[in-house]
């Protein structure tokens, strides 16, 4: 196997580690912390949420979010260039990494700095604000995963198929 294959692979390993770390950060959001926040009243929720995102962006978070979308278009880009075998999975992965971004930097960013400077007494507004974030949240939760999981078989493909062709 060549260098570039190796790196290759590694940066789509690398990259299905950062979406599987980032869907997993995000269905924390999904499955317990907006329940939570659901389940108290609303002046408490949109006083946490605020504070919530006010940190998210100077939290570690940003790390998978950030650097799973420059490695997913590095890697398909690469992948979709040098890979004779496998590239359709790496790509795929890829593409579904930067859709998750997407939904991230396209619905959640500017979502959550609207929502800064609601009233925390506007029960409207948090119910309004819940259930489309809600929603949306399970929408990049799933890509990141599946796409974490495409991304690994990626990654290991390549070198299961040596194996096989050696013997």
């Amino acid at each position: 196997m060549k260098k570039s294959e190796i790196i290759l692979e590694l940066l789509v390993g690398v990259t299905a580690l950062g979406a599987l770390v980032a869907g997993g950060a995000l269905f924390a959001f999904s499955s317990f912390v907006m329940p939570a926040l659901r389940s108290v009243d609303a002046q408490t929720a949109i006083a946490s949420m605020q504070a919530i995102n006010l940190e998210a962006p100077r939290s570690a978070l940003m790390l998978p979010l950030i650097g799973s979308a420059l490695t997913a278009l590095l890697a398909g880009i690469w992948a979709s260039i040098s890979r004779p075998n496998g590239w359709v999975l790496a790509v795929v992965g890829c593409i579904g990494v930067l859709a998750a971004f997407a939904v991230t930097a396209i619905y959640h960013v500017p979502r959550n700095d609207a929502f800064a400077s609601v009233s925390t007494t506007d029960a409207g507004a948090w119910a309004s604000y819940e259930a489309g974030w809600t929603l949306w949240n399970h929408v990049r939760v799933g890509l990141y995963l599946l796409s974490g999981i495409v991304l690994a078989v990626a990654a290991v493909l390549p070198a299961t198929n040596v194996v096989d062709t050696a013997q």
